[in-house]
C-alpha cells in the first residue's frame, strides 16, 4: 500500500512529531495519515516501525488536538476506533447481495468432479483456479461508501445479518477509510472472516485463568462471541483480526472504463488521472481483487492464494497446505478453490445454496481417543429416539467433546459400541464430533452392551419404528419431551424467530405448568413470570413485544415453525408462495402437492399427513384467533388491474428509478408474476444497467421480451417521473 518513498516521508514525519513536545492543530490530518501507517504495518504488515510507547503518545497527542478542535474529527480518524458507549442491541440489516455457503469437498474424487461442472459450464479445457486458505472465523460483510467505512455486519441468516459496525471498528486491520475511488468505485462491499490467532486466543486464555475464569472454547468462537459483545472496549482487547477476500457488489463511475487511447487523449490535454491503478482492472479476476484488497489496505490472502492452471495443479497445492497448516498462526480448516476469471463466475451462476464457481476443499477432521461411559436416549419433537454417547472429555481440534449423538440402534450395531470402549472420535469437518470407531482390541472384559430402549424414555409410551427407517419413534403427540422440543423449534430464530425466548426459558417455563403447548406462547401468564428470579420489567417487555411481534410473520415462517417433517426453510417458502392461505393445505391431495416446484413424494406424504391430523388443525385455529399471520400476504392482496394477467416477469442488473422488491410488487399489482430464472416460461426480461447472464441466456429464447426499465414502466402504466435509487 505504501511506496518506499512514502514509507520514507512518514517516518521522518514520525521523527519530527515525537521529537515535538506538543504538536500543532494545522498539522492534525498529517498525524492522522503517521498513526494511520503505523497501524497497517502493526496490524496488517506484522512489521512495526515504532515501539508501543512512542504509538501511545502520538495517539494521545491526536486525542487532545480533537478534544480541543472537535469540528477537526473525521470519521476515519484512528480516535474513531474507540467506541465509549455501550450498545444495547444489534439492529438487523440486509447484505447487498446475499452471502451463500460454500460446496464441501473432502477428496481429489469431489474436485475432479467440481472441476468437471465447471469444465462444461464454460466450455474450456482447462480452467484458471485461484486457491486460498479457508479461515476458520466469523464472516463479516463491509460497505464502503466514498472511501469510507460506513457499515459492517455478521453474515446472519445470509440474506439479513446483525449491524457490528461499532465492534468492527475495533479492529485494527479494518480500515476506516480505505481509496476505493482511485479505482473508480464509489460503493463497495467486501467479505472475509475475524479470527483471533493462536497467540492471541492462548494470552486472552491465560488471563482468564489468573482471574479465576473460564477459558473461551477455541479461537473461532472466541471471534464469533466477540464481534457481539455489548462493549466494544472489551472487542479491543481480544486482539482480533481480519482477512478480507471477496468483492460481492460495487458500483464503478463509467469513466474509469475508458479505452487506453482516451487515457492517452486526456493525459496529453492536461487532464489529472489519479493513479497507475486507473488503467487496469482488477476486477476483472478474482486475484486481482485480492490484489486491490491489498494495495487498499486490507490484510487480504495476497500472500496466501496462488493462481494455478487446471485442477490437477489444485490437488497438488491443497494437500502441500494441508501439511503445513499447523504452522500456520492462525487457525484454518480447508482451503477454497474459485474460478479466477469473474467474467466465467457469472457464466457459471449459483444454487441458492452455493455458487458455482467456488467449492471448499475441507482438510482431514481432527482425531482422539477417549472412553464411552454411558448412554443417554434423548427424544426430539418429532418423537425420534436418538443416542447420544457420553466421553470422557477430549480436546479435539481445539473443542472439548463430552457428548457425541450416535443417531439410532443401527449406527451402534454397525460401529459394535458397547459402554465402557475405547473409541475413537473427529470433528467432521472439523465441526460435527463423530464416533469413528470403537477400539475392541483395548476391551477388558468389563464392557456392557448398550440395549435400545422399546418404550419412550420420558412418557414410557411404547416406541415405534417403520421398515423404511432405522428410527425408533415415540408417536404419543401429548409426550413432554415432543411438546418442549417442538415449542423451542417453534420460538427459534429460522422460525418465528421469538428474540428473548430462547430453549431455557421454554423448558422452566414448562416446568412450571405456565408454558403447554404452542398456542400458550401467545396467553402467557406474565404476572407469574414476573416473581421468577431474572425476570425485570425490562425482560418481560421485550419477550412481551417479541411474541406479539411474531404474530405478523409470513406464512413461510409459520409454516416452517410447526415443525412438519421434511419441511425446511426452501420448502416452507415453496409451499406458501403456492396459497393464499394455510388452511388450503387440509384440503390438498399428496398429488396436488407434488405439482408444486421440489416437492417430491415423502415431502407431500408428510405434509398431507400433518394436516389430515385433527389435533394440528386444532392448534391452527387457535394460533388463528390468537391473531397470527394465515395468509400469504402478496398472493391474497388484491390486484389493482390485470394489465400483466398470468406474463411472467424476470429482472437483471441494476434499476436506478426502482428497487427490485419495488418493480416486483408492480408486477404481482397488476396481475403478473416473477420467474424464479430465464426459461421458456419466461415472457418478460427487464433490464437494468451491467446485466450479468440472464441477458445472454435469454437472447437465446426467442419468445422472450427483453425491455428496458423505462419500457417496463411504461408498459405497467405507472408514472415514470420516479426518483432515482438512493
Amino acid at each position: 500500500m505504501y511506496s518506499a518513498e512514502q514509507t520514507k516521508h512518514l517516518q521522518q514525519q514520525t521523527k519530527a512529531f515525537i521529537a515535538h513536545a506538543q504538536i500543532d492543530k494545522n498539522d492534525v490530518e498529517a498525524l492522522r495519515n503517521v498513526l494511520r501507517f503505523h497501524e497497517y504495518r502493526y496490524y496488517v504488515l506484522n512489521d512495526p516501525l515504532l515501539a508501543d510507547p512512542e504509538y501511545d503518545q502520538l495517539f494521545k497527542q491526536l486525542e487532545k488536538i480533537e478534544e480541543g478542535n472537535p469540528e477537526l474529527i473525521t470519521g476515519d480518524s484512528p480516535t474513531q476506533r474507540v467506541g465509549s458507549s455501550l450498545n444495547q442491541s444489534f439492529p438487523t440489516v440486509q447484505h447487498l447481495v446475499p452471502m451463500l455457503s460454500l460446496d464441501n469437498s473432502y477428496d481429489a474424487d469431489d474436485l475432479l468432479d467440481f472441476d468437471r461442472k465447471a469444465r462444461e459450464l464454460t466450455r474450456l479445457d482447462v480452467i484458471e483456479y485461484c486457491i486460498e486458505p479457508k479461515f476458520d472465523g466469523a464472516s463479516i460483510s463491509l460497505i464502503y461508501e466514498d472511501d469510507m467505512l460506513v457499515r459492517g455486519a455478521t453474515r446472519g441468516d445470509g440474506v439479513e445479518g446483525e449491524d457490528v459496525t461499532t465492534n468492527i471498528k475495533r479492529i485494527r486491520s479494518i480500515p476506516l477509510s480505505a481509496p476505493f475511488s482511485q479505482y473508480g468505485i464509489q460503493q463497495i462491499e467486501i467479505r472475509g472472516e475475524v479470527l483471533m490467532t493462536k497467540a492471541a486466543f492462548k494470552k486472552y486464555n491465560d488471563a482468564l485463568a489468573e482471574q479465576g475464569l473460564p477459558p473461551l472454547a477455541n479461537p473461532r468462537n472466541a471471534a464469533s462471541g466477540s464481534l457481539r459483545i455489548k462493549d466494544p472496549k472489551i472487542v479491543g482487547k481480544r486482539n482480533l483480526e481480519a482477512f478480507l477476500y471477496n468483492v460481492s457488489y460495487y458500483i464503478r463511475d463509467d469513466r474509469w472504463q475508458m479505452t487506453d487511447d482516451r487515457k492517452k487523449e486526456e493525459k496529453a490535454s492536461g487532464a489529472s488521472v489519479n493513479s497507475h491503478l486507473s488503467s487496469v482492472n482488477p476486477l476483472s479476476t478474482h486475484s486481482g481483487t485480492l490484489q486491490m484488497l491489498w494495495e487498499c489496505g486490507f490484510r487480504s490472502p495476497q500472500k496466501e492464494k496462488i493462481v494455478v492452471q487446471g485442477i490437477n495443479e489444485v490437488i497438488k497445492h491443497v494437500h502441500d497446505f494441508e501439511e503445513m497448516r499447523d504452522t500456520l498462526p492462525y487457525e484454518i480448516d480447508g482451503m477454497v478453490i474459485k474460478v479466477n476469471e469473474i467474467a466465467l463466475q457469472d457464466k457459471m451462476g449459483m444454487t441458492t445454496h452455493h455458487p458455482r464457481w467456488a467449492i471448499a476443499f475441507k482438510f482431514k477432521a481432527r482425531q482422539a481417543t477417549t472412553k464411552l461411559r454411558a448412554v443417554e436416549f434423548n427424544v426430539g419433537r418429532t418423537g425420534a429416539v436418538t443416542p447420544v454417547a457420553k466421553l470422557d472429555p477430549v480436546a479435539v481440534g481445539g473443542v472439548t467433546v463430552g457428548s457425541i449423538s450416535m443417531h439410532n440402534e443401527e449406527y451402534i450395531k454397525e460401529k459394535d459400541l458397547m459402554i465402557g470402549d475405547s473409541v475413537l472420535i473427529e470433528r467432521a469437518g472439523d465441526v460435527i464430533p463423530q464416533i469413528v470407531k470403537s477400539l475392541p482390541e483395548l476391551r477388558t472384559g468389563d464392557e456392557k452392551h448398550i440395549h435400545f430402549p422399546r418404550h419412550c424414555p420420558v412418557c414410557k409410551s411404547e416406541l415405534y419404528k417403520t421398515e423404511d427407517e432405522a428410527v425408533w419413534r415415540c408417536i404419543n403427540i401429548e409426550c413432554p419431551a415432543q411438546v418442549v422440543e417442538r415449542i423451542i423449534h417453534f420460538v427459534s430464530k429460522d422460525a418465528m424467530d421469538i428474540k428473548s425466548f430462547g430453549e431455557a426459558n421454554v423448558r422452566k417455563f414448562y416446568e412450571l405448568g405456565l408454558l403447554k403447548d404452542v398456542p400458550g406462547i401467545y396467553t402467557l401468564d406474565f404476572d407469574a413470570i414476573s416473581k421468577l428470579e431474572g425476570f425485570g420489567k425490562k425482560s418481560i417487555d421485550n419477550l412481551q413485544s417479541a411474541i406479539e411481534a411474531s404474530k405478523q410473520q409470513p406464512l413461510y415462517r409459520l409454516i416452517y415453525a410447526l415443525g412438519i417433517r421434511y419441511v425446511g426453510e426452501t420448502t416452507a417458502k415453496t409451499v406458501a408462495n403456492a396459497i393464499h392461505d394455510v388452511f388450503e393445505l387440509e384440503n390438498m391431495s399428496d398429488v396436488q402437492l407434488q405439482q408444486m416446484e421440489d416437492v417430491g413424494v415423502k415431502v407431500a406424504q408428510s405434509i398431507f399427513a400433518f394436516f389430515q391430523n385433527k389435533e394440528n388443525i386444532k392448534i391452527l385455529h387457535k394460533l388463528k384467533e390468537l391473531g397470527l399471520q394465515m395468509y400469504n400476504i402478496k398472493r391474497s392482496a388484491p390486484t389493482e388491474s390485470n394489465t400483466l394477467h398470468e406474463q411472467t416477469f424476470l429482472f437483471t442488473g441494476t434499476m436506478l428509478k426502482l428497487k427490485r422488491s419495488e418493480a416486483e410488487e408492480m408486477v404481482e399489482k397488476h396481475g403478473g408474476k416473477i420467474a424464479s430464472g430465464v426459461s421458456s416460461k419466461l415472457n418478460y426480461l427487464v433490464v437494468g444497467e451491467d446485466a450479468g447472464s440472464k441477458l445472454e441466456k435469454a437472447k437465446k429464447i426467442n419468445t422472450i421480451k427483453i425491455i428496458s426499465e423505462d419500457e417496463f414502466i411504461k408498459l405497467i402504466g405507472e408514472e415514470a417521473s420516479l426518483a432515482p435509487i438512493p
